[in-house]
């Protein structure tokens, strides 16, 4: 989504009494709906919030929302606090390069709607940094640090011009994860095969279809039921994503269990190539309390 509204290319940090908060996010970022699902933002100079409803199918994954939609909220929380206090309006793109994620507890049900505060922890012309906490009403259900590579807008168009597209197709939704092929699985691990979507990739980048680093985790989570014993919950999540996956790329994913403090480590690939690798940890369903 592109605004014309000159608010949205305001040069330097914003004030919540200065414009819409989320105008100059998508001004400055190139995320849109429905992949930024970000609500009733507000934003005081140095910490971004907002709440956003739990609504991604979690499979066999408990809790209050999956681990997966978790972070991509917190993401682009995240992404926003760092747009919002970088020192030039200028249009960049957010790439996560690295995310971490402690999900705490919770007997809230699932589909709760979670509000994310975000502050930037980092700021430099190439990168930057936030810290996220999420919380049902006053329950503290989770903690996430994100780090983006930051390119901007003509940069990443001639990084990118064959990935350039003016159409998405059809909306897109990001409710429901694309099914995976060929899926494969021994008592250790587990393998499986996904031709993206641009469907998949709706909202991410403007006119850019790629496909964002926690649906893919979403979907490596979804991998893990195959070698996980019933219903689970992630308690916590590592994931570094030194490439981009495009639509009409096709991804190969693996899990498999791993030594403790982890339960599975996980990576997708195209043509060899890394995108994002995976680390989490599980433990059972939270027990309803009486």
């Amino acid at each position: 989504m592109r605004t014309s509204s000159t608010s949205a290319t305001a040069r330097g940090p914003v004030r919540q009494d200065e414009q819409a908060i989320d105008a100059v996010i998508l001004g400055r970022s190139g995320a849109s709906a429905p992949y930024f699902a970000l609500q009733g933002l507000v934003f005081d100079g140095t910490e971004l919030r907002g709440h956003a409803p739990s609504e991604t199918d979690p499979g066999t994954e408990t809790g209050p929302v999956s681990a997966a939609e978790l972070a991509r909220h917190a993401a682009v929380a995240g992404l926003s606090a760092v747009a919002l206090g970088r020192p030039d309006g200028a249009r960049c793109y957010y790439l996560v390069s690295e995310l971490e994620a402690k999900l705490l507890p919770s007997n809230a049900p699932f589909g709760a709607a979670v509000a994310y505060a975000a502050r930037a922890t980092q700021q430099n012309p190439v990168g930057g940094a936030a810290q996220i906490e999420a919380r049902i009403e006053h329950e503290l259900v989770a903690r996430v640090h994100v780090s983006f590579a930051v390119i901007p807008e003509t940069l990443f168009h001639k990084l990118f011009l064959q990935h350039r597209t003016h159409t998405y197709g059809d909306m897109g939704s990001h409710k429901v994860y694309p099914p995976l092929d060929g899926i494969t699985c021994d008592r250790h691990s587990a393998q499986a095969r996904l031709v993206v979507p641009r469907s998949a990739c709706r909202g991410h980048f403007e006119q850019h279809p790629a496909l964002p680093v926690p649906v893919l985790v979403g979907q490596l989570v979804r991998l893990t039921s195959s070698l996980a014993d019933g219903k689970f919950r992630v308690t916590a999540l590592q994931v570094k994503s030194p490439a981009v996956a495009w639509a009409g790329d096709e991804l190969r994913l693996r899990v498999a269990k791993a030594a403790t403090p982890w339960s599975f480590a996980g990576h997708g690939a195209v043509g060899g190539r890394t995108v994002a690798s995976v680390r989490l940890a599980v433990a059972p369903p939270v027990r309803p309390t009486r």
